[in-house]
């Protein structure tokens, strides 16, 4: 065989083998053509609500406590209020709506049209007692709106260190 059809009947096969080794070809259900829930935050929506970046910060010691932090984005034309917050699973903790922004009362406002920082950076916090769970767990927590409704998210709860060093309930 000479040397110009051994070349050519290289190339072909090099030609030939990118798509099988390529990870990204192996149809619409790739890994890689999904994102999963990351160590950063999870998000939801619910109605013109975004949930973005939920984390719980784990109070220091075991002292069962954290506080919630992320960002609410109300992309509606009309306000809505954050009444509620409960830790579904695991059962037994408590979370108190408390700040000296906009929350009052036990209740977030979030006006239309704006983001609102909880936690970190924010006047605002979610505040959690009673909670057992162990950093790197998953907490299911519900977050309940006077017009979009409810919302479960499953909330990755971290210890108050590296970037989430400084941040902390008001109860601890």
């Amino acid at each position: 065989m000479p040397r110009t059809t051994l070349r050519v009947a290289a190339a072909a096969l090099v030609v030939a083998l990118v798509p099988a080794l390529a990870a990204c070809s192996t149809g619409p259900n790739a890994s890689t053509t999904t994102q999963q829930p990351s160590g950063n935050g999870s998000s939801a929506t619910v109605g013109p609500l975004q949930l973005r970046g939920v984390t719980i910060v784990k109070g220091d010691g075991d002292l069962g406590v954290g506080t919630i932090i992320g960002t609410i984005v109300n992309t509606g034309t009309d306000p809505d209020v954050l009444t509620g917050v409960t830790v579904a699973a695991p059962t037994g903790a408590t979370a108190t709506i408390v700040g000296t922004g906009t929350a009052a009362g036990g209740q977030l406002e979030l006006g239309p049209r704006t983001s609102t920082q909880i936690g970190y950076k924010g006047t605002d916090q979610i505040d959690l007692t009673g909670f057992q769970t162990k950093p790197s767990a998953y907490a299911e927590v519900v977050f309940t709106f006077a017009r979009a409704g409810s919302v479960s998210v499953p909330v990755l709860a971290v210890p108050p260190s590296g970037i989430y060093a400084g941040i902390g309930p008001l109860a601890q």
